[in-house]
């Protein structure tokens, strides 16, 4: 989805940028401090500024960020040179990476942008290593008032429980929750694929088997 002039004025504005970096990310980034990917997946960057937080968390971290509207990458581009982050656009809901790409992947304020936020979840799932993170921060249709929705014009309402459901259904299980039900700030990690255990092979009574080997001798009896 395009963001609407207003959004895009507040998300560009060093008031967004204080709010994240002071107010709204500081409980997510103690959640995940001690994991060092060695790759890490950005969804929805915007013009940078969370990614320039994650550089700093995270230096020397190959680090991806991806944002759908290819006006705010090239903003990021020429915002943060400094930063060795590989901007690009990208739609998160057919993510141009692989399967197990990624050992986290981080999204900021951005599924409720997206209509099919579930597949997009599905996608972060996807392109995460088995036992791989992803952390997430984004508004719920609580958070929505009236006046926030005109001023947001968000894609997708969805709950906290709404959310939570579809993490599990894409293999995602929930490892810390640090925000509320309005805003949610979860660590989810993929689940690692289940083995299916071979069917126990059956084993023979020794009735069964005396009854087996006295057919045999039948047999060679009447050849």
């Amino acid at each position: 989805m395009q963001m609407n002039r207003r959004l895009k004025l507040l998300v560009n504005s060093p008031l967004w940028r204080w709010l994240l970096g002071s107010v709204l990310l500081p409980p997510l980034f103690a959640a995940v401090r001690g994991r060092r990917p060695a790759r890490l997946l950005e969804i929805g960057c915007g013009r940078g500024d969370t990614t320039r937080l994650l550089a700093g968390l995270y230096p020397g971290v190959a680090l991806t960020a991806t944002d759908f509207d290819e006006d705010q990458v090239a903003l990021a581009r020429r915002a943060w040179p400094p930063i060795p982050a590989g901007f690009r656009a990208a739609d998160a809901t057919r993510l141009p990476f692989g399967d197990s790409e990624f050992e986290a992947v981080v999204e900021f304020n951005s599924l409720h942008h997206i209509a099919d936020w579930r597949q997009a979840l599905r996608e972060c799932a996807r392109v995460l290593s088995p036992g791989g993170w992803l952390a997430v921060m984004d508004e719920t249709a609580g958070f929505f008032n009236p006046l926030f929705r005109w001023y947001d014009r968000p894609e997708s309402l969805f709950t906290k429980e709404e959310f939570l459901s579809a993490a599990a259904e894409a293999g995602l299980a929930l490892e810390a929750d640090v925000g509320s039900a309005s805003i949610i700030k979860l660590v989810l990690a993929r689940r690692p694929p289940e083995i299916k255990k071979a069917a126990p092979r059956r084993r023979l009574s020794i009735e069964a088997i005396i009854a087996r080997l006295s057919r045999l001798r039948r047999g060679q009896a009447r050849t």
